[in-house]
């Protein structure tokens, strides 16, 4: 039997539990640059893409997502990456990588930490906190911070 995958993300006060679907992952996959520069390395880049469960925020009901692009790892195996920490400083940055919170709609992150904690059976435990745009089309836009512990299935 399958880990179920869990956890749960705090945005803005409100809690989400994480969506145990087919769409919740991380990704490991090999880094395109080092196949394409046929090293004799080939290291593995990390993405992630987690759902939440329906729940409240403010006055509505929103199944919120985070989207996590590529970084790469500069390490071989998914045993090398724990412990590691990503950090995206800036909305610019996060922009330019399409890392993303849906709310009402996608909107980049403004800034957020990920670091992978370990190995539980199947899953990756990882954890993440930052600010993100809730809300980019009310004006001023709507913002909060964020805070999530994970166990996620990882696809190879």
């Amino acid at each position: 039997m399958a880990d179920v995958q869990r956890g749960k993300l705090i945005l803005g006060g409100h809690e989400f539990a994480v969506k145990d679907c087919d769409m919740t992952y991380i990704s490991l996959f090999d880094n395109d640059e080092d196949i394409d520069e046929e090293r004799e390395i080939i290291t593995k880049t990390l993405s992630m893409d987690v759902w939440f469960e329906e729940g409240e925020f403010g006055d509505e009901e929103v199944s919120p997502e985070i989207i996590i692009n590529e970084f790469a790892t500069d390490k071989e195996d998914l045993e090398d990456i724990i412990g590691m920490e990503f950090e995206v400083k800036d909305v610019e940055e996060a922009d330019e990588r399409e890392d993303t919170m849906y709310v009402f709609e996608h909107e980049p992150l403004i800034n957020y930490k990920w670091k992978i904690i370990g190995m539980e059976g199947e899953l990756l435990h990882v954890k993440i906190s930052g600010k993100a745009i809730t809300d980019g089309y009310s004006d001023p836009e709507q913002t909060a911070d964020f805070e999530g512990e994970f166990w996620v299935n990882v696809k190879e």
